[in-house]
């Protein structure tokens, strides 16, 4: 295959023998950067990354695909996960990692409950969930461009919080920091009990994903 670039209008077209590339729902497959589209060429080479959902091709393909049906959808989801966000949840004992994560998440929690107006709250018990519904943060959602979208929904998707997710994308949290936030509980559990292979396996696919879902906002201009 021979695959080609053209530049249309400030976007970067993807070709293959000299025939528009398209998604797999009829949009053709464009970028707002010369170096975005030198990636997807370069995934597309490698016939295995057309799976991955946090390839660089992965996500452009959903960020491209998306209708404003799907982000109605997926923002119900969204509002679920954070019904259950991560950084929110201290359903044990330990006073000391209590303690820690009081510390670490203390302040983010108070800024987005200050940004979006949403009474959050610590929760103790998994069976006494708070069911959060709030316009403000709805038109947030449904006004982001579709790569900021994509990229939200994936961090809030392995990580299971929407509120290191939106500080992620707004660059209050880097790759690095995000990672160890996220794994907080595990890893304060890791230095006590030591680790396992698989879950090293996890951790590097994990951490992969998040630093091409932040190369991917580089690129796509959101950073």
């Amino acid at each position: 295959m021979n695959y080609q670039i053209r530049k249309i209008k400030n976007e970067y077209y993807i070709y293959s023998n000299s025939v528009k590339i398209f998604t797999p729902n009829k949009y053709p497959l464009k970028t707002k950067s010369i170096e975005h589209a030198r990636i997807l060429i370069r995934e597309i080479k490698k016939k295995q990354n057309k799976t991955k959902s946090h390839s660089i091709l992965g996500l452009t393909l959903f960020s491209i695909n998306l209708s404003k049906i799907d982000k109605i959808e997926i923002t119900k989801n969204l509002f679920k996960i954070l019904q259950n966000d991560y950084i929110l949840y201290r359903n044990f004992n330990d006073k000391l990692l209590i303690n820690y994560m009081n510390k670490k998440f203390g302040t983010l929690i108070e800024d987005f409950s200050l940004k979006f107006n949403l009474p959050l709250k610590v929760q103790t018990d998994f069976t006494n969930n708070v069911r959060y519904k709030n316009k403000h943060f709805s038109s947030w959602l449904m006004n982001l461009e579709n790569d900021s979208f994509t990229a939200l929904y994936k961090l809030a998707s392995i990580s299971d919080s929407i509120i290191l997710s939106y500080f992620f994308i707004k660059k209050k949290i880097r790759c690095k920091r995000f990672f160890k936030l996220v794994n907080i509980e595990y890893n304060y559990q890791q230095q006590r009990w030591g680790s396992l292979d698989e879950h090293k396996e996890s951790e590097s696919y994990f951490l992969k994903a998040i630093e091409n879902i932040n190369l991917f906002l580089k690129i796509t201009k959101n950073f």
